[in-house]
């Protein structure tokens, strides 16, 4: 099994610990960021639990070849049909499983992966199970940090809270992962942090799939279609795999300006794009610049939270409700 990120090993040292002193709760919450690798510490702990033998996990035994082969029987990893919804019927499928005998005779695990997608009714038939837990039988649930969540099924779990790594800690890795590739200086490295908000997994594919690039490249061009009001000039530019990195660089960009307007002049996410952020700050006034980061913030939320929505249709939303802002604009403050 691949070592754990440092930055989590703590989390994995107290849950472990708890669970081998005979108190681990049987529904573990785990809420953070994407791309700083909670994945990796639940299926470190989801091994722990899954082993058979001590010390654990020994990656010996066969409960953990098994897992090892991602075939365990009595492991389980519930997760959006689609990149949509957790369904009610894959909960009720799940729920006639676990009713049934374990059969490697030891934990049965349950993992679920983006647990904010869980519909009404899916949440509320796992509730039902989560109420009357079963004997040698534990629940893993992710979600991210500011995504909604039954209160109920929150009172039900030990809620454990990941926070990003340091920027020490995050810089450290990074550098240690590409230390074999002289293309990247200290400054992309720095850069690449900074536009993923401390995120190492998120910043190490910005390096490797050259996002630095990309993102000077729009934050060019959404000049440009500020300035000509021409909204086909930009639409190309966005990618599908690639749109919520793309509204986070254009929202921080909008966030910058809005600190230069109000002559905040640290902790920019842009400071690369100094000059232009002064220029944009100084042709809108506060009230524009404060809804514009509105407009961005809403697209993005719509984007992920609404399912089967048309991402070109709403970003020409988007961009029109800016170019409305422009024409609203008084004498800059």
């Amino acid at each position: 099994m691949n070592n754990l990120y440092p930055w989590l090993e703590p989390y994995y040292q107290e849950i472990s610990q708890a669970f081998q002193q005979g108190y681990g709760h049987h529904a573990l919450l785990f809420k953070a960021e994407p791309d700083i690798g909670v994945a990796a510490l639940i299926h470190h702990l989801s091994a722990w639990l899954i082993c058979q033998q001590q010390p654990k996990p020994c990656l010996a035994c066969h409960a953990c070849q098994l897992f090892k082969a991602g075939n365990h029987p009595d492991y389980y990893h519930i997760s959006p049909i689609e990149n949509k919804d957790i369904s009610i019927e894959q909960i009720r499928e799940l729920s006639e499983k676990l009713n049934q005998h374990a059969q490697q005779n030891g934990n049965k695990v349950v993992y679920l992966q983006d647990a904010h997608r869980l519909t009404e009714a899916a949440a509320n038939a796992l509730l039902k199970t989560l109420e009357e837990p079963r004997p040698q039988t534990y629940f893993l649930l992710q979600t991210d940090l500011s995504s909604p969540l039954l209160a109920t099924i929150y009172s039900r779990c030990q809620t454990w809270l990941i926070h990003n790594p340091s920027e020490q800690q995050a810089s450290h890795w990074l550098q240690q992962q590409l230390q074999n590739h002289n293309e990247y200086d200290l400054t992309s490295l720095q850069m690449a942090l900074r536009i993923t908000h401390n995120r190492p997994l998120a910043a190490l594919t910005c390096l490797q799939q050259n996002w630095l690039q990309e993102r000077n490249e729009l934050i060019r061009q959404f000049w440009r279609f500020y300035q000509r009001d021409d909204m086909l000039q930009i639409l190309p530019y966005f990618k599908t795999e690639l749109i919520f990195q793309q509204l986070d660089w254009l929202i921080a960009f909008l966030m910058d300006s809005l600190k230069a307007k109000l002559n905040i002049q640290h902790h920019w996410a842009c400071p690369d794009f100094q000059r232009a952020i002064l220029q944009f700050a100084q042709q809108n006034n506060l009230q524009t610049l404060l809804n514009a980061n509105q407009i961005l913030q809403k697209v993005r939320s719509d984007l992920k939270n609404i399912n089967g929505v048309n991402q070109e249709l709403m970003l020409i939303d988007g961009l029109s409700g800016l170019l409305l802002e422009k024409e609203n604009i008084v004498v800059p403050l």
